[in-house]
């Protein structure tokens, strides 16, 4: 049930992402919902759904970008397996989990669609793209991963509320 609403819900955040969010910058860096997405459901303990829609919204992001195809959905699955590594062993409660690994997440993420661009043979230009670019989409990914940690972990528990034994 959860892929036949998560799976459109992913499409119409790329678009969003793709659309309204690449206006919303901060020097050159915006902030990546989809990315946000994935690990907030990763750490409302859903990581097996949290890897399928990283796949699927990387591919839906894709479909609006120049990069090699493939590329963001490749490294949206490699963070959604790092959050995934975290499940069960850091309390529930703690503030700066989501906080750090946003933080970890999203420089992989970045990191990772640096090095595709620097494979396929583009210029890159290192200080430009970390002082520009990573470090500013990495700052405002982490000023809204609490509020997103927190409405994942808020949806995932509607959706799938604790057993009580009676």
């Amino acid at each position: 049930m959860v892929y036949i609403i998560g799976v459109p819900l992913m499409a119409l955040m790329a678009l969003i992402q793709s659309t309204m969010l690449s206006q919303f910058r901060f020097l050159s860096g915006r902030p990546d919902l989809i990315l946000l997405v994935v690990i907030g459901w990763g750490l409302a303990g859903r990581t097996t759904e949290s890897m399928v829609f990283a796949f699927f919204g990387g591919l839906f992001l894709d479909f609006f970008s120049v990069l090699p195809f493939g590329t963001h959905a490749i490294a949206l699955v490699i963070v959604a397996f790092l959050v995934s590594l975290y499940e069960g062993r850091i309390w529930e409660v703690n503030i700066l989990m989501p906080l750090g690994i946003t933080l970890m997440g999203s420089l992989v993420y970045h990191m990772i669609i640096l090095a595709v661009l620097f494979l396929s043979g583009r210029q890159i230009d290192l200080t430009f793209a970390f002082g520009r670019v990573i470090l500013p989409s990495t700052f405002l990914n982490i000023i809204l991963a609490i509020p997103m940690a927190q409405a994942m972990a808020g949806i995932a528990r509607r959706l799938y509320p604790a057993e009580v034994d009676l």
